[in-house]
């Protein structure tokens, strides 16, 4: 190799001189990454890795047994549930929950991808960049978007007992949120595939939509965020209230409540429950508010943000998978088959029916019936047998107390 095109290693650069000369936090082609932020870069790629890994782990928790989380997956549920015609998407909120495991799933593989550049040292315009480029954008705004979904969702349905409650309009919704991503990434990289002015460029540590399309950032992702950001902490203060019972909203009239001492209420599972979904929404703010500082300085500033700053949130946010895969194994919702099928209807031993009177003149004698097994279900509108409903009870409990779907 030439002197010209050895690398440069006296300041941690690994580029070639001519790449050096090029390289630049505003350059569209390349930017050369020093140590220090290719160690900053290792730390986002394997806080991505993690992510990746806990929501695969969580998919293979739905379909195969785990002995350690018991029999909690299809296989299970093909064989003991009492309907035959179960689904895994039972619920609008099974729905949105699993597009956001999925595009957590796009989320961290883009930047898994971030381990090309950490390898090289440099980051660079190309095929490469541009799928790089294009899946960050699915997942990043993927996420957002169905993370205000499930906040409204859960605050609507939870305190005004009203939303959604159609699979068909939840699957709408979903099919909305990925055609959107969809659509703006593929038109957006089809009409600037190339050239200085193209669409995903090293932006610099990583590749996303290029600082010259300022409006397309924020409204492709920026504006999501944004919106998810103050609509989760909005709906959680009143949501928190509600489920402690100092408030209670009026069912006619949603825009009336009430505030009083603090009670026990029948409901509590249902608040419990609606208070942990929107976990979810509380804790992507939680990932996402140091990034939103972040990004407004940088535009505020451009872009002289240090890049330790920028590696920290990075890092922080690329942890919103494995936080979303904890919380559904810690609160352990009845979503995505994560709890126990009921068992199959068994027969029930009918009760002897009480002993007839002595008789009396006059009177025939009654048949006394005998034991015998019935199945639920089979009994006539007008039998006199008074059964327990306890199976009726089991199978409706989630339905009827949680009334969150």
């Amino acid at each position: 190799m030439s002197g010209s095109q050895s690398p440069d290693l006296s300041n941690g650069f690994v580029c070639t001189p001519e790449e050096l000369a090029r390289s630049s936090p505003d350059s569209t082609n390349i930017y050369c990454l020093t140590r220090g932020q290719s160690i900053g870069l290792t730390l986002t790629t394997e806080a991505a890795f993690v992510s990746l890994l806990s929501v695969l782990l969580l998919f293979a928790l739905i379909v195969v047994r785990m002995p350690t989380f018991g029999f909690r997956n299809v296989f299970r549920y093909r064989r003991d549930a009492p309907d035959p015609n179960w689904r895994l998407l039972d619920k609008p909120l099974d729905i949105y929950m699993f597009s956001l495991f999925c595009s957590d799933l796009v989320q961290a593989l883009g930047s898994v991808l971030d381990v090309k550049w950490v390898h090289e040292g440099k980051v660079y315009s190309g095929a490469f960049c541009s799928a790089q480029g294009a899946i960050q954008q699915l997942g990043e705004t993927g996420v957002a978007m169905t993370t205000f979904v499930i906040a409204v969702h859960t605050f609507v349905t939870a305190v005004w007992k009203k939303g959604i409650h159609s699979r068909f309009a939840a699957f709408c919704i979903v099919g909305f949120i990925w055609l959107y991503v969809t659509l703006f990434t593929s038109i957006g990289l089809g009409l600037h595939a190339k050239g200085d002015n193209r669409w995903v460029t090293p932006t610099p540590y990583w590749c996303w939509i290029g600082q010259q399309w300022a409006i397309e950032r924020i409204f492709g992702e920026y504006l999501w965020l944004w919106i998810t950001l103050g609509t989760s902490i909005v709906v959680y203060i009143p949501l928190f209230l509600w489920s402690q019972g100092v408030i209670s909203v009026d069912e006619n009239r949603w825009w009336r409540f009430r505030m009083h001492p603090r009670k026990t209420h029948d409901s509590e599972p249902r608040r419990r429950f609606a208070l942990s979904m929107l976990a979810y929404p509380l804790s992507y703010s939680v990932l996402v508010l140091p990034l939103s500082i972040v990004r407004w300085l940088t535009f505020s500033t451009g872009g002289s943000v240090p890049s330790a700053a920028t590696f920290v949130v990075i890092t922080l946010y690329g942890l919103s998978g494995v936080v979303n895969v904890l919380l559904m194994l810690l609160t352990r919702p009845r979503l995505l088959l994560f709890s126990e099928p009921l068992p199959p209807t068994s027969p029930v031993r009918v009760p002897l029916p009480e002993p007839p009177r002595p008789l009396s003149k006059g009177h025939r004698p009654e048949t006394i019936g005998s034991p015998q097994a019935i199945h639920m279900g089979t009994l006539q509108e007008d039998g006199k047998w008074k059964l327990p409903l306890e199976r009726e009870s089991a199978t409706s409990s989630y339905d009827s107390v949680v009334h969150i779907r």
